[in-house]
């Protein structure tokens, strides 16, 4: 299912993409729209999305992008999993998911993995909005474009996890909380918070956390040695241990006022920026790729932004479909 497509970078979710991925993503989404998938053909698909992370990220796009694509939760393996899923142990999980093993453990894991197939968060801002939740303790979370969370509230403390995107934390003080801990795990590490405000974007296998007021506590997931952080400073998170200390990024919080802040960047970054808050991808050439931006752009309307940094920069902007768009050098007249 590859063939070359020539030197162009792509973006999906704000993370790059091989464009050979992304077309054969979107091979196998012809196939199943069609209605004519086999079992063998599902069993393939497993199997491709099996063998790679990017295979998974290309196809939760191409789900997030059509709603028909949804269908497929009515499964039966989807339904199993989702049963499954409800119960409190993993060892339940597995009993409860066994009519899965039809089609392979890789299934299982697949199912699991996958963003489109899984459990709802328990809070979640869908692509090109923002979301804010207020927690009983008084807590207010501000959620990205495609950003999502769960939250749990018992003896251990008030614990916050963020499964994807980026989320802004103002902890609150109500006083029947005040004796519990406030935590954000992460897939890299955990954010314990200080009575403070801070932002934690994820992205792939870090995160990086800015502090606006206060301090926290950054606990890489590998357990190794933790690291405290101050408000105006920002640092990454890994799984197995801390970036450096540095001061808060210009612009790292205009998201919260629905902005875009590019001051002197790379195109290729900005389109990489911009893709997280519009469905499907974004394809850049190398020479487009190079060019530099700066200026404040909205979140809200990412075409009218495509069609003004075409007036801005030497570049075409073409909608191969509802769902693609590349971005491309103009050439000398």
């Amino acid at each position: 299912m590859t063939r070359g497509t020539g030197q162009r970078a792509m973006y999906a979710g704000g993370i790059p993409l091989e464009p050979r991925v992304a077309e054969e993503a979107a091979r196998w989404y012809v196939l199943f729209s069609s209605g004519q998938a086999t079992a063998k053909d599902r069993e393939a698909w497993i199997a491709w999305c099996a063998a790679d992370a990017d295979h998974q990220r290309a196809w939760a796009q191409l789900a997030h992008a059509d709603d028909r694509m949804n269908a497929i939760r009515n499964r039966p393996a989807y339904e199993a999993l989702s049963r499954a899923r409800r119960k409190s142990t993993r060892r339940r999980l597995l009993r409860g998911a066994a009519g899965l093993l039809v089609l392979g453990a890789p299934a299982v894991w697949l199912m699991d993995r996958m963003r489109f197939l899984r459990i709802s968060p328990d809070y979640a801002a869908a692509i090109g909005a923002r979301r804010e939740v207020v927690l009983r303790d008084d807590s207010r979370i501000m959620l990205n474009s495609g950003s999502g969370i769960d939250v749990n509230f018992s003896d251990a403390g008030r614990i916050v996890t963020l499964r994807q995107g980026e989320a802004y934390f103002t902890t609150g003080h109500a006083p029947a909380y005040a004796r519990l801990p406030f935590q954000v795990r992460t897939a890299a590490g955990v954010v314990r918070a200080l009575g403070t405000r801070f932002n934690i974007r994820l992205d792939d296998d870090h995160a990086t956390v800015a502090v606006y007021e206060g301090q926290v506590s950054l606990h890489p997931g590998n357990g190794s040695e933790p690291g405290y952080l101050a408000a105006g400073h920002q640092a990454t998170l890994f799984r197995g241990g801390l970036g450096s200390v540095r001061p808060i990024a210009a612009g790292t919080d205009a998201w919260l006022q629905g902005r875009i802040a590019a001051d002197n960047i790379s195109l290729a970054d900005f389109l990489a920026e911009l893709s997280r808050y519009r469905r499907g991808y974004i394809t850049c050439d190398d020479a487009a790729g190079r060019m530099r931006l700066s200026g404040l752009f909205p979140t809200d309307d990412t075409d009218r932004v495509l069609e003004a940094i075409g007036g801005l920069l030497p570049i075409a902007i073409t909608h191969r479909t509802p769902y693609w768009v590349d971005v491309s050098a103009r050439r000398a007249a």
